[in-house]
């Protein structure tokens, strides 16, 4: 039993001395990056040469980037709600990074058809998708301007998407976003970024440091469990007996 305990102690201090040096690996996901229009022209194309124009992007909201060109991005918007994700490519130079928290990204808004209305799937209102009886509502995504001067809306309808003319829905105006458009980036003064390095990264940081936490925690318990059995096999061994028996020099003589 004693050479039990301690087996068990000394395994329980080499693991715990194993953790120790273990060096620590953690996967940080990707970061999702938002870009803002800060123009009411910023263009959607569907392709990435920039040939094909679906609709000018709503002022002040964003663009959730997937992936950044040489000249283009591509990007994700909408999709939320009812609405469906699109994607498509904007130009890098019109996209703007205001290093503000994004909460709710794109635009939610609703138009209503006031008479019958077409939907079509090309500006050039030559392709018809689907016949709108009035009082329909659309999921508003964009407006562009055709060729002739007419103000169409792009927008989604029973999971279509295509182009109503102007005149078809209720006037309506877009409300800007909530984030205060700034315009400039956003920077941390130079005192500012000596004194706190480290700042921005907080919340990254905060996985590495809970799992230095429970790593911590993990080789005390293993320390003080190894510690308890090795006093426990120091405790339980054996006394030796003394040897009632002595030598009297006397005794032989």
């Amino acid at each position: 039993m004693r050479k039990l305990t301690f087996l068990f102690s000394s395994l329980a201090i080499c693991l715990a001395l194993i953790l120790s040096l273990t060096p620590v690996t953690l996967t940080v996901s990707a970061k999702v990056e938002y870009r803002r229009i800060i123009t009411d022209n910023t263009p959607f194309y569907s392709d990435i040469n920039g040939n094909n124009l679906l609709f000018n992007l709503p002022y002040t909201y964003y663009v959730k980037v997937l992936e950044k060109g040489e000249t283009f991005s591509h990007v994700e918007c909408f999709g939320t709600g009812s609405s469906i994700a699109i994607d498509g490519y904007v130009p890098n130079d019109m996209l703007f990074d205001d290093n503000l928290p994004v909460f709710n990204p794109y635009l939610e808004k609703e138009i209503t058809t006031i008479s019958t209305a077409v939907l079509y799937s090309d500006t050039a209102l030559s392709t018809p998708v689907q016949y709108l009886f009035a009082s329909r509502t659309l999921k508003y995504y964009g407006q562009i301007t055709a060729l002739d001067g007419t103000v169409l809306f792009y927008v989604g309808y029973n999971n279509k998407l295509g182009y109503v003319e102007e005149s078809a829905v209720s006037p309506f105006e877009i409300p800007l976003h909530p984030n205060e458009l700034t315009f400039i980036a956003q920077t941390t003064p130079p005192d500012q970024e000596t004194e706190n390095p480290d700042e921005n990264n907080e919340q990254e940081n905060k996985p590495i440091d809970n799992l230095t936490t429970i790593r911590i925690i993990v080789i005390a318990c293993l320390l003080l469990a190894g510690l308890i059995a090795l006093f426990i096999s120091l405790k339980n061994k054996p006394k030796q007996h003394l040897n009632n028996s002595y030598y009297d020099e006397n005794e032989y003589e």
